[in-house]
């Protein structure tokens, strides 16, 4: 377990790579809607990627700068947290889509975590840290965006979406944020936690 705490974003980089060369392999996918949602789901392996590895600091800014903690090394977010919420994301709400592509609104909810991920890494964060970048907001602006608009596009153009899609795909992208990222960081945070942040992942925000 303590291997996959360290290196579980990593494992993600190498699936996103794998994947990307399988879809190059087989352009014709991207035909069918199957191709976008696969796409969607690496950009979200390259987004957590780009916020827990390289350049990786977002944990250290995340419980410095938005929360105040006495601890950033493990508070409120902790490795143990921070693997369980996102690996859920990846393989539970991203890759759902991708296995049943006809589900619009099982697709749609991803596009609107991608969009939600702009407003958030570039407006929210950036706002509260003081800055004009924080790990994480390049993948939203140049993954997120142009796929989340490519699929939204192909569903319009074949007139595919009805109003209960746009509807449910909504309400679950909601609950989606309220139970993995809102309450996943209440249930799984521990003010003693031992599963720390390295210092990579820290960055400037290291008080320690």
């Amino acid at each position: 377990m303590d291997f996959l705490r360290k290196y579980w974003q990593d494992a993600g980089g190498i699936i996103g790579v794998s994947v990307c060369i399988v879809l190059l392999m087989n352009p014709a996918i991207f035909s069918d809607l199957s191709g976008i949602l696969w796409l969607s789901f690496v950009a979200i392996l390259f987004h957590q990627f780009e916020e827990y590895r390289w350049p990786g600091y977002f944990a250290g800014l995340f419980n410095n700068i938005l929360f105040k903690s006495e601890a950033p090394d493990h508070y409120p977010l902790n490795t143990q947290s921070a693997m369980i919420i996102n690996v859920a994301i990846a393989y539970v709400f991203y890759l759902l889509p991708v296995w049943f592509p006809h589900i619009i609104w099982l697709g749609l909810s991803p596009v609107f975590m991608g969009f939600f991920q702009v407003v958030w890494h570039g407006i929210v964060v950036n706002l509260k840290a003081k800055t004009i970048y924080n790990p994480g907001l390049c993948t939203a602006l140049l993954l997120h965006v142009p796929i989340g608009i490519w699929y939204i596009h192909e569903i319009v153009k074949r007139d595919i979406p009805t109003a209960i899609d746009w509807i449910a795909g909504t309400i679950y992208f909601i609950f989606a944020v309220y139970i993995f990222i809102i309450k996943g960081n209440i249930w799984l945070k521990k003010s003693d936690s031992p599963y720390a942040f390295s210092k990579q992942q820290l960055g400037i925000y290291d008080r320690r």
